[in-house]
């Protein structure tokens, strides 16, 4: 009987790369192959001398089988005290009295050991390709592709993961998580907790060298929206958020600074804002827009002295504080809401308790259906300091007046919350809160419309303010005597803020006349129907003066070659008439003599003499006004055309009227300093923050709550299901797999 070598799970010297496959890619998962019919052979054959020595296997040597997995890897050498590696030949030390570990820690750095050769392990992948033929037919076709296993990768994009959807740390150490990426790829080695968050740091690193760079070679100023907030842990943060357009006309919004400051005074959030200026290398601040508080005076104040004194302010700082839009139209609703305190009171009793337990909820979608009120919503309860969620919980409840009727009627403990309000709304409640909600709704969707970060808010400024005042103006002699209460309360909040000449920023008519679909006449009639005579002829001069004195410094700052190629380019000569005269020879032109007497008699001129690019600017014929008219891809078009007025409107364009882009980092649903981000340290929730903001591509608040209504309708289709049904439908699958 011919006797063959047992392999011992022996891996060939010439090792494919191709056969990659064939090895298990976790070095401690390589066994010895066992070999029951050779070992049974070996046993009964006769003795016999061998013709010449074999030198035994390390794993089979001494008096005793060695039962460690690291043994299969090494084969004996003459000398007892050494193995030889089967993969590098090298020798390492194997004496009995020590354990297997140098064994073991030799495979896993060895480079001929199979899984070491190459981490990034390689599989056949295809992508689709469009190809065109002569005849011009389009197919798509399959070409093979490499795909590499990256371990780095892996980690920042688990990083990035981590960032984007709010996860904590531990959430790589969690059980189910695990599971998913053994299925996945079972070669990623999940970091811990601790590396996960070095990870995250790196990645904060990695992404603010590079906002720095974009920064060090911005050409445009940057605007700023900041605000104050106190965590869960009474922490004071200040939010610092930066606008721009770059070079290409898109505009960005980033959160460059979210760090706790020991106060809410003017002179903290002063010196907090210019330090992280300093970090960033920003000087060229167009704007500043902050909220309505009395510390945010002060505050820009400071920040007017120290730009003054960088030489880097706009006009001497003195447009550099604008007001939030959307803080003032709060204010303005919120007096108007005082005629329905009462009436929102009791809803909000009613939305309460219904929200309360499950239910509760449960017993009103019955009544619901009993009074056959057909609505795909559910009521919603409001946060009381903002006006907007008041309004989507009193849009939401008038659907089901009839249902809260039942409630009221038939449950007794809600009859006993009402009665503390002084019992249950009455159909005239229930009518005054229908009159309201229209007029609302305007203030509502100004207030949407203003608060963009990612579109262009300045130029719809004055459409959106002066046109609420005409709102609450047709109000005011409404048939409703409460709607006209409430537009008489609403009037004089808005004069508080707007009927002030000298409190309003210019630069938010700037804005409106680098519309090319409005200009200038359209802010002088809109300045004259929203004030008196003499408010508005002050307030005319001083948006002309502003929009001269700002065209003047951009020309200023332009190199003298590109203003005098502008000049000369879109200009006539005005001695024109001396030059014809020389060239003539001295003779008089009778024509141009004519038409010199015809310009000084009557002021009109023949030719364009020295006119600016602002004046050819606002003697162009205004562009269609459509609703999606792109005004940042118009001005880039046209930006050679206006060489002084693009670099202009790119950062007047850029100017935020509202502070939401900074609140969003609060109050996106209220979740970013959840329980999670307020136990870390503020190095930390800075980091987060940040990175979060910088590395988004859907600007979408994050939900992390389900869709109760969807829900619902899930269960729904899952009433025909039974328990049986799934586990026969499990057991049929896993049937059909083992058949396989």
């Amino acid at each position: 009987m011919s006797s063959q070598k047992p392999q011992s799970g022996n891996i060939p010297s010439s090792f494919d790369e191709n056969e990659c496959g064939n090895f298990a890619f976790d070095e401690l998962t390589l066994e010895k192959p066992k070999d029951d019919h050779h070992d049974e052979e070996e046993s009964q054959a006769p003795k016999r001398k061998k013709k010449e020595k074999e030198i035994p296997d390390v794993a089979t040597q001494g008096k005793r089988k060695r039962k460690s997995k690291w043994w299969a890897h090494y084969s004996d050498t003459e000398d007892s005290t050494v193995a030889s590696c089967k993969y590098c030949k090298k020798l390492i030390g194997c004496e009995t009295k020590n354990d297997t570990t140098p064994l073991a820690n030799h495979i896993k750095r060895c480079k001929k050991y199979p899984p070491n050769l190459d981490t990034k392990k390689k599989l056949i992948d295809f992508k689709g390709e469009t190809l065109v033929s002569e005849d011009g037919t389009v197919e798509t076709v399959c070409v093979p592709k490499l795909w590499e296993f990256d371990q780095d990768l892996c980690r920042k994009k688990l990083a990035r993961m981590l960032i984007v959807d709010e996860l904590p740390f531990v959430f790589v150490e969690r059980e189910g998580f695990h599971e998913l990426c053994k299925a996945l790829n079972p070669i990623f080695k999940l970091p811990s907790r601790v590396t996960a968050t070095r990870d995250c740091y790196t990645l904060f690193i990695e992404q603010r060298n590079k906002l720095k760079v974009s920064f060090k070679n911005l050409h445009s100023r940057v605007c700023l929206t900041t605000d104050t907030w106190t965590s869960g842990q009474n922490l004071s943060y200040m939010c610092l958020t930066a606008h721009f357009i770059d070079d290409d006309w898109n505009l960005h919004k980033r959160i460059i600074n979210f760090c706790p400051i020991v106060g809410h005074s003017g002179q903290l959030i002063g010196r907090a804002v210019e330090k992280c200026l300093n970090e960033w290398g920003l000087k060229n601040i167009m704007t500043v827009t902050v909220d309505n508080a009395s510390s945010n005076d002060l505050a820009i104040d400071y920040l007017r002295r120290r730009l003054n004194i960088w030489e880097s302010s706009l006009l001497e700082g003195q447009y550099l504080h604008m007001r939030c839009a959307s803080h003032i139209l709060n204010l303005i609703v919120g007096e108007g809401l005082k005629e329905l305190d009462l009436s929102i009171m009791k809803i909000r009793a009613l939305v309460r308790y219904v929200r309360s337990s499950p239910a509760r909820l449960q017993k009103f979608k019955t009544f619901i259906e009993e009074e056959k009120e057909d609505s795909k919503s559910l009521v919603t309860l409001d946060v009381k300091t903002r006006w907007n969620s008041t309004f989507l919980m009193l849009e939401s409840a008038i659907k089901f007046k009839k249902a809260f009727a039942s409630l009221y009627m038939k449950d007794s403990s809600c009859f006993k919350e009402l009665r503390k309000l002084g019992g249950g709304l009455k159909e005239e409640d229930w009518k005054r809160v229908g009159s309201f909600l229209p007029f609302l709704s305007v203030f509502y969707d100004a207030t949407l419309r203003l608060s963009g970060s990612l579109y262009v808010t300045c130029n719809s400024y004055a459409h959106e303010i002066y046109g609420t005042r005409l709102m609450i103006s047709n109000n005011l002699g409404d048939e409703d005597e409460g709607v006209r209460k409430m537009a008489a309360q609403m009037m004089l909040k808005y004069d508080k803020y707007y009927g002030n000449v000298d409190n309003i920023n210019v630069l938010v008519f700037v804005a409106v006349i680098l519309d090319p679909r409005h200009k200038l006449n359209y802010v002088d009639w809109i300045v004259q129907d929203s004030y008196d005579e003499v408010k508005a002829t002050l307030l005319c001069l001083k948006i002309k003066v502003v929009l001269q004195s700002l065209f003047d410094s951009y020309a200023s700052s332009m190199p003298k070659s590109k203003a005098n190629d502008t000049s000369s380019s879109t200009s006539i000569s005005s001695s024109t008439f001396t030059q014809s005269r020389n060239q003539s020879g001295g003779k008089i032109d009778l024509q141009q003599l004519m038409t010199s007497k015809y310009e000084r008699d009557t002021g009109c001129s023949l030719t364009s003499v020295n006119k600016s690019e602002l004046e050819k600017y606002l003697e162009d014929a205004c562009e269609p006004n459509v609703s999606n008219f792109q005004i940042l891809q118009w001005w880039k078009d046209q930006s050679r055309r206006y060489s002084i007025l693009h670099n202009m409107a790119k950062d007047v364009l850029a100017i935020p009227i509202s502070t939401v882009a900074s609140e969003s980092a609060f109050s996106t649903g209220g979740r970013v300093l959840d329980s999670f981000r307020t136990s870390l340290t503020p190095k930390m929730v800075e980091a987060l923050v940040c990175t979060q903001d910088w590395l988004r591509t859907s600007r979408s608040p994050l939900i992390i709550e389900e869709n109760l209504l969807a829900l619902e309708e899930l269960e729904k289709g899952m009433k025909d299901l039974t328990l049986e049904q799934p586990d026969i439908i499990i057991d049929e699958t896993i049937s059909t797999l083992d058949d396989l």
